[in-house]
């Protein structure tokens, strides 16, 4: 423990939950038992499923107030009541996209079971926080405040945020704007990066994507250009003939920013019409990597394009946009955000038929420029909780279909033997265009239909001959096999290479060599670009030294890899060097630099590598002055000569340059935090293209990776006892607890734990119980536990 953590608890104490005895609360109608593993697991139980989703809420609340209403703060804008003035930048950019408003009218049109069950969940949020907890927790002390009332809305505005984060294509789309407007349309057609044609779909299982999006993205340029004139995660499922059990088996390591705690809860929530055992988002009672003892399922986001942005022309009061010929009034709203120790700060949000106006929230963009998303305009699906009773594939196809918000990538297999592959989320259908860039708001043809893309046209797969499917952020399918357009903004191909490389390789998976697949760090990169790297002159000392290293290398990007290092910043390079002959302007916005307060990076930075590929292997004129192959001789010396003048004339391993650090939500915003509640560093291997992603955007190589296996899970689906799971971290957000970062250790070996599923496995697991009673059964004076 660091002394910054010893001096928080001499002085604030533990601050620990109550995890045995007996408590009551008005809120439930029954018992409410809450067992404890070593792990700190929860396995809830009760009869009601409201109470159960009480228990579970709950035991999050005791584990991750702070973190949970910080997540819903960020949703609904109200981040700088908390912090001050240093949550301002999030809540304009909030307040504007209107989730917080969103969240509000959805919870108005929940049907009654839905809204009964968030109702005890956030119910239950409150309590565990409160009754759950002597003591608030830590950062409720050092800001010197107490953990809100948690209510439905503040659970479904941390949905809405999560599927506004899922929605990456906007970023994208300013991009590619900033590249048209700064450096010119060449350079734009030049430097995009369409999914490779050679690159691996999901379906059909090692498909190749084919042709496609040229021509859509050069019909949008054209309108554009009229108007303005020129100027992460992984999932897979094998059936029983790929496993040495016979039985299917499920793997899910979602990727998400490496955070303490993690952004996943680990539980197993149970009552009398069903019983779940997995990963669950903070803040959210949906399961996202789970079984139910029937099946299993695990997500990866579908990086489809449902969020477009929109050239809006003001009119001269500031609160009309022009349609056509004419000026049309739009909404104006004026809402106060709240602001911790500074005065109150009033945002006036404009919002257009096409959708609110974001410009001035989001750096380097125009004033008027608004946005539509499909997360704008749904109500939260009751699909969300209904998996939890899924017991075949149609009745996941139907509980996805009832959750159309978030754009995912679900797997699923069976005790029957089935698997399957579903593309979920709603999909719009464009009046005009491909959404590829924002389109002139002013024009009549520019706009959503009515009607989005029906569930039914949307991919999926059941029981491939293959034996197998996966997904790992890439193109779904062909586009000559779709029946809609699902976007262009897929992740570069090679993770799922790497996936497909690995699961090929043997018919006998089990928990165990899947645990270590996971891990695996072998660049499917390395093999298209060897030959071409090495070809170089060797004339130069550093040249020399770098071809040394890459001639004997292996391809695996380990954390004790040297090679790594040299090819990892190489890559890095290349890629910077690539966008800046074409777009020498406007081109870090494609290689890393960042539009949002809340994200750090546009995906445009990961999604480099295949079109830097390609050039390679083409070579084409009018790239570089003096030719491809002294460009890569130089790329190599002036990577050899950055790491041989930090690090006393050596080249360090990957691991060294670029390690992990895990960092607690707030830590770049409240000084010292980082001390108490961060980790690091800590070495690992692995890129944004190996299985284990790892990415770093290539304008800063070797900073901590933006995404990470946040959390692992492989299921033996019939044999629920040996299902493992693990989060980057631990299950509690307390900096004193033991098992805040319990888990990490086993996360770095590529090791797991057990969430044990059968009465007599989570009676033999059970380290502590804590029975809540309803209000009117006395409880007996309560201790702290650990």
């Amino acid at each position: 423990m660091s002394l910054a953590r010893r001096a928080v608890r001499r002085l604030l104490g533990e601050r620990l939950p109550v995890v045995d005895g007996v408590l009551t609360s008005p809120a439930v109608g029954g018992e409410v038992t809450i067992r404890r593993d070593e792990w700190s697991i929860p396995h809830v139980r009760a009869a009601d499923e409201a109470d159960a989703m009480f228990g579970f809420g709950f035991a999050m609340g005791q584990d991750r107030a702070f973190q949970v209403e910080a997540l819903a703060r960020v949703g609904r804008g109200r981040l700088s009541e908390l912090v001050g003035s240093r949550g301002l930048a999030i809540d304009r950019l909030t307040r504007r996209l209107g989730i917080g408003r969103v969240a509000r009218a959805q919870v108005g049109a929940l049907d009654d079971r839905t809204r009964r069950l968030l109702d005890a969940f956030a119910a239950g949020i409150t309590a565990g926080a409160t009754d759950g907890c002597p003591e608030v927790p830590h950062e409720y002390a050092l800001l010197r405040t107490r953990p809100h009332h948690h209510t439905t809305v503040d659970v479904v505005a941390t949905y809405t945020l999560q599927a506004f984060l899922l929605a990456a294509n906007w970023e994208t789309e300013l991009g590619r704007l900033k590249v048209l407007t700064e450096d010119g349309d060449q350079a734009l057609r030049a430097l995009d990066p369409i999914y490779r044609d050679d690159l691996p779909v999901t379906a059909p299982p090692g498909g190749r994507s084919g042709a496609g999006l040229v021509d859509r993205l050069g019909e949008d340029l054209a309108r554009l250009t009229r108007a303005l004139g020129s100027g992460a995660s992984n999932n897979w499922v094998l059936d029983g003939s790929r496993t040495a059990t016979g039985r299917p088996l499920v793997a899910n390591d979602p990727h998400l920013p490496g955070v303490l705690p993690a952004l996943w809860y680990l539980a197993h929530v149970s009552c009398d019409a069903w019983s779940v055992a997995g990963a669950a988002l903070a803040g959210t009672p949906g399961f996202g990597a789970a079984h139910n003892g029937f099946g299993a399922w695990g997500a990866t986001s579908g990086h489809t394009d449902n969020t477009d942005l929109f050239l809006e022309e003001l009119g001269p009061d500031g609160r009309s946009v022009r349609e056509g010929e004419q000026f049309v009034p739009c909404e104006v709203l004026r809402e106060t955000i709240r602001v911790r120790f500074g005065r109150d700060v009033v945002e006036e949000i404009v919002i257009t038929p096409r959708g609110p106006i974001v410009g001035p929230a989001i750096a380097g963009t125009r004033d008027a420029l608004s946005i539509r998303g499909v997360w704008q305009d749904v109500s939260f699906g009751p699909g969300v909780l209904d998996l939890v009773s899924a017991r075949s594939f149609g009745d996941l196809r139907k509980a996805l279909e009832g959750a159309p918000a978030m754009q995912l990538n679900v797997v699923w297999g069976d005790e029957d033997g089935h698997i399957g592959w579903q593309l979920a989320g709603l999909v719009p259908r464009r009046t005009s265009g491909w959404g590829l860039v924002p389109a002139p708001g002013w024009e009549p043809d520019v706009g959503w239909e009515d009607e989005h893309v029906p569930f039914e046209a949307l991919p999926f797969a059941h029981d491939p001959a293959a034996g197998w499917l996966a997904t790992a952020n890439n193109q779904p399918a062909a586009d000559v096999h779709l029946e809609a357009f699902l976007g262009s903004d897929f992740l570069d191909g090679y993770r799922l290479a790497a996936i497909v490389e690995v699961l090929q390789e043997r018919d006998d998976w089990d928990v165990a060599a899947t645990l270590v697949a996971q891990t695996d760090v072998r660049s499917t990169v390395w093999p298209e670009v060897r030959d071409t790297l090495l070809k170089v002159d060797p004339h130069d000392p550093g040249v020399r030294v770098a071809l040394d290293l890459l001639r004997g290398w292996d391809g695996r990007l380990a954390p004790d890899s040297r090679p790594a290092s040299v090819f990892a910043l190489a890559m890095a390079e290349l890629a910077v060097r690539v966008v800046r002959a074409k777009a020498p302007t406007s081109g870090d916005w494609f290689v890393g630099r960042s539009f949002s307060p809340i994200s750090p990076h546009s995906l445009l930075a990961l999604r480099r590598t295949a079109h830097v590929v390609q050039l390679l292997r083409e070579q084409p004129d009018g790239w570089f002055m003096h030719g491809w192959h002294v460009e890569i001789a130089d790329v190599l010396r002036t990577v050899v000569g950055r790491l041989r003048s930090s690090h006393d004339g050596q080249v360090p391993a990957w691991g060294e340059i670029r390690p992990l650090y895990l960092r607690h939500l707030l830590s770049d915003g409240v000084p010292g935090w980082g001390r108490i509640f961060d980790r690091g560093p800590i070495r690992i291997g692995g890129d944004a293209h190996t299985i284990p992603q790892a990415s770093v955007p290539p304008l800063d190589p070797t900073g901590t990776p933006i995404a990470i296996a946040s959390a692992r899970m492989v299921v033996d689906v019939g044999d629920w006892e040996a299902s493992r799971f693990v989060l980057a971290g631990g299950q509690s957000g307390n900096p004193c607890s033991p098992h805040y970062d319990d888990q990490l250790s086993r996360w770095e070996r590529g090791e797991a734990v057990p969430i044990a599923w059968s009465d007599a496995a989570v009676a033999g697991s059970t380290r502590h119980t804590l029975r809540v009673l309803p209000a009117w059964e006395p409880a007996p004076n309560r201790k702290p536990s650990a």
